[in-house]
């Protein structure tokens, strides 16, 4: 007996999902906004096509096969490998008409880039901008996966599947109002030994680097607090809780706070890195963006010391 020619069509596809997911013929017909018998000639064009009886009749209800239930798990497969380019094929859509996405992580996400969209999105009134904030390691993840059109992250190593651009920041010393240091020009990194030392999450590059140079110098903080973000740090340094070590970006975003800001010796900063996917061409929308983030990166990071020498 030769194979039937398998000519599946969307229409017969999709009643066949609907019926196994409703249960009925009359459901699925409400859902395909059609008349239930057009259902029934669906499945039955269906059953001929693809060689094997789908359901039986069972006191009344109809029951799927064997081969059915295996013929849906399939189709469910296929149903959402379609989805997937149904949804790339929109957001490339969306970048070709004005869409901008950006992934970025905290530090500068929670306070200096919605800075920047501020700046940028009156300029461009039609395009259609999202900005979320994730840790690191997802953002690069959306880079990869071209989830988003640009990554601002922190990373040790770059991918050979994004294109980099490292930005660097120094490093400050937050004190409370009339604390000692606040007398100083510079806060050296032996001043440390003598407060509570308000720090970051182990993983923080910042962290790290000045655990390492401490330890190199036999130092160690009379106590830590460890928290999330800047912001956290901040208000506890304005409380008078203690001091700590944070780059000029969570400086600026904090500004208004009841904080003192002196230069930290030895310079210690990180680095972070603007990413974008390699295969991709960076639109126009997101170039002129870039441009607007430079600007801005390059007006916030300089020191309020340095700014007072220009004024």
């Amino acid at each position: 007996m030769p194979m039937p020619s398998l000519h599946l069509r969307d229409r017969q596809i999709l009643a066949f999902k609907h019926v196994m997911e409703i249960g009925t013929v009359s459901g699925a017909a409400r859902r395909m906004l059609i008349a239930q018998p057009g259902v029934t000639r669906l499945l039955k064009q269906l059953e001929h096509d693809v060689g094997f009886t789908l359901f039986e009749r069972v006191r009344g209800r109809l029951v799927p096969t064997p081969e059915a239930r295996l013929f849906h798990r399939e189709v469910q497969k296929v149903w959402s490998g379609m989805e997937h380019l149904r949804s790339t094929a929109r957001r490339i859509s969306e970048r070709e008409v004005g869409g901008l996405r950006i992934s970025a992580m905290p530090l500068l996400g929670m306070t200096f880039l919605p800075d920047v969209l501020a700046d940028f999105a009156p300029g461009h009134p039609d395009a259609r901008i999202e900005l979320a904030t994730f840790r690191s390691d997802q953002v690069v993840e959306d880079v990869i996966t071209q989830r988003c059109d640009l990554g601002f992250a922190i990373v040790s190593a770059i991918d050979d599947r994004m294109d980099s651009d490292v930005f660097h920041l120094d490093s400050l010393c937050a004190l409370p109002p009339g604390h000692p240091l606040a007398e100083r020009d510079t806060v050296e990194v032996e001043d440390l030994a003598n407060d509570t030392l308000i720090c970051f999450e182990p993983q923080d590059p910042l962290r790290l680097d000045l655990e390492r140079l401490m330890e190199a110098r036999g130092l160690r903080p009379r106590r830590r607090l460890e928290v999330s973000l800047a912001l956290q740090a901040v208000r506890l340094v304005g409380r008078g809780v203690g001091i700590a070590i944070l780059d000029p970006i969570s400086a600026r975003a904090c500004s208004d706070m009841n904080v003192v800001l002196r230069p930290f010796s030895p310079l210690l900063g990180e680095d972070f890195a603007l990413l974008t996917p390699r295969d991709q061409p960076v639109s126009q929308l997101a170039q002129e963006f870039i441009g607007v983030f430079r600007q801005r990166f390059s007006q916030a990071t300089r020191l309020p010391w340095e700014r007072q020498k220009d004024d």
